[in-house]
């Protein structure tokens, strides 16, 4: 397998390594969880499908061949990844469940933990691509 392009502070996907993308899909995981804790649900929605989307990133890099469907912004790696037959189901599921919930926060609010699906899904979709460049790495060693 090829070794990605050089990084690139123009281009939106080669602006980073893969490492730096799963670091930064890390730090919108961290940011992900204080605003689902203090029932910021909007922004927390917003961070989790950056945070997905940014440890995609990370596989696009080292699997370019993955490029063309996925898209370039987050909702189209989301988008991509929540209808991919060739996904495991765990990874289908937390990319639907990401694209399909709604920014705004419930209408009812129930008392006791907010909820933390969404960073749940991203950590799963985290998660997943971490494993994916964690073999393409190993494999190039």
């Amino acid at each position: 397998m090829p070794a990605p392009p050089a990084k690139d502070p123009a281009h939106w996907l080669y602006r980073l390594t893969a490492e730096e993308w799963l670091a930064a899909a890390d730090n919108e995981l961290r940011l992900c969880a204080e605003a689902l804790g203090r029932r910021a649900f909007r922004p927390g929605v917003t961070l989790a499908r950056r945070a997905a989307g940014m440890a995609w990133n990370a596989v696009l890099i080292t699997q370019p061949h993955q490029q063309a469907r996925a898209g370039r912004s987050y909702m189209e790696h989301l988008a991509a990844l929540a209808d991919d037959e060739a996904a495991p189901d765990e990874l289908r599921a937390a990319a639907r469940e990401l694209r399909d919930t709604a920014p705004a926060p419930p209408t009812l609010i129930k008392l006791g933990a907010p909820s933390m699906a969404p960073l749940e899904a991203a950590t799963r979709v985290a998660a997943h691509a971490r494993r994916l460049v964690a073999q393409v790495l190993v494999e190039k060693s």
